[in-house]
C-alpha cells in the first residue's frame, strides 16, 4: 500500500465493537433522540433492566437530560428509578432541571422524584433552576 492508501485506512479504522457494546450504543442514541419504538424494541427484545447504568448513567438519565418525556414515561412503566443518580452523583430530575425540560421535571416529580435535593456542589434544585415554571413546580 502506498501512503495515499494507508492514510484513509488509518482514519477509517475503528476498533472492534462487541455486539453488547453496539446494542448499548444504539440504546443510548435512541434514548437521547427520543426514538421510543427503538427503545422499546431494544429493552424488550433483550429484556434489559432499565436501572442498570449505561456508560455510567441509568437510561432514564439520558432521556431526562435530552427532554424525552415519552421515553421517560415508558422507562417509568418498566420500573426505572426516578431518584437514580449517575456516576457523578447527579439525580435524574436535576439533569432535567439544568436543561430546562419543564414537562420532564413535572413528570418525574409526579412519579416520585425528590424535588428538594441538592446539586453535587450543595445548591438546592430551586437555586439552580433557571426557568420560573420549574421553580414553581419545585416549590409546589
Amino acid at each position: 500500500m502506498g501512503v495515499f492508501e494507508v492514510i484513509p485506512f488509518i482514519f477509517s479504522w475503528r476498533p472492534f465493537q462487541s455486539p453488547l457494546k453496539k446494542m448499548e450504543s444504539q440504546l443510548i442514541w435512541s434514548l437521547k433522540n427520543g426514538d421510543l419504538d427503538q427503545v422499546k424494541e431494544i429493552v424488550e427484545t433483550h429484556n434489559i433492566d432499565v436501572n442498570v447504568p449505561l456508560e455510567g448513567r441509568p437510561a432514564i438519565h439520558y432521556a431526562s437530560d435530552y427532554g424525552q418525556k415519552e421515553v421517560i414515561k415508558y422507562l417509568i412503566s418498566r420500573g426505572a428509578d426516578v431518584n437514580a443518580t449517575d456516576k457523578h452523583g447527579i439525580p435524574v430530575v436535576l439533569a432535567a432541571i439544568w436543561e430546562g425540560h419543564t414537562d420532564c421535571v413535572k413528570l418525574l416529580i409526579e412519579s416520585g422524584a425528590c424535588k428538594d435535593g441538592k446539586t453535587p456542589d450543595g445548591k438546592t434544585f430551586v437555586e439552580v433552576a433557571e426557568k420560573q415554571d420549574i421553580v414553581d413546580i419545585l416549590k409546589s
